[in-house]
């Protein structure tokens, strides 16, 4: 039985770094049509590929992988971004509470 023994994870991702961040960069870019958030997708993707790296048994990194990966953390935050807008517009949507009667009645004890 012939074992073979794998490099290191994190090792293969470093190598693969330069060539892959193009193209990783360019796919969030495309999607979201803004630079900042690209980037910090970006960034967000190679350290979820360390993470994943560190585990055990580890990934083989590819370009594949980690635009794999990116598409994950681009629907993250789409969802995120809709949570945030849902959350705005109850908060816009909620009415005035009603006045409490008693607070009138108090009011008009007053004035008297």
């Amino acid at each position: 039985m012939e074992r073979r023994v794998r490099a290191d994870a994190g090792a293969e991702l470093m190598e693969l770094y330069d060539d892959a961040l193009p193209q990783v960069y360019g796919y969030l870019l495309a999607r979201c049509g803004r630079r900042a958030v690209a980037e910090d997708l970006t960034a967000e993707t190679f350290l979820a590929a360390v993470a994943a790296c560190r585990r055990t048994p580890p990934p083989v990194p590819s370009t594949g992988w980690l635009v794999g990966i990116a598409r994950h953390k681009l629907v993250d935050h789409w969802r995120a971004a809709e949570r945030e807008r849902r959350g705005l517009r109850a908060v816009e949507a909620e009415p005035d509470p009603p006045d409490d009667p008693w607070e009138e009645q108090l009011d008009v004890l007053l004035a008297r």
